[in-house]
């Protein structure tokens, strides 16, 4: 029994350790196609709180799934904030709206917020790419 905590736990560091290298965060891309949608939020994490807002509010910024760097569950709190996605590779960055929630421990952007920061076309090679954010104002 000890032996397979054991193992859990050394599982668990080296996921995290693929997922958060040196202050980076795992990114992939999603297609919400916010816009093909109409900005509607319905079936996402956000949408109890923020479907009743403004169709501009909704769409003035492209789309993210936020995943917690702890793993832990995203809180309502962060629903509709924005953060500033930056590929390390590009020194490239693109402001997104949180909209959603995920489980992969990093982040999953709109394809084409993705895309906007993937010039070097690396990230849709691999499937993924490195970031750094913060947290803006929107």
């Amino acid at each position: 029994m000890a032996s397979k905590v054991v193992m859990w736990i050394a599982l668990c560091f080296f996921l995290a350790s693929i997922l958060c290298v040196n202050g980076e965060t795992l990114t992939t891309s999603t297609p919400y196609d916010s816009a093909g949608r109409n900005y509607d939020l319905d079936g996402l994490f956000c949408a109890t709180i923020d479907s009743n807002q403004t169709l501009e509010f909704r769409s003035e910024y492209l789309w993210t799934a936020y995943c917690d760097q702890a793993g832990q569950p995203m809180e309502l709190s962060l629903c509709g904030t924005c953060i500033q996605v930056t590929n390390d590779s590009t020194d490239q960055n693109v402001i997104v709206r949180i909209v959603d929630e995920c489980k992969n421990g990093g982040l999953v952007l709109e394809t084409d917020a993705f895309n906007a920061i993937d010039k070097d076309g690396k990230g849709k090679h691999y499937g993924h790419m490195f970031t750094t954010y913060k947290f803006v104002g929107c």
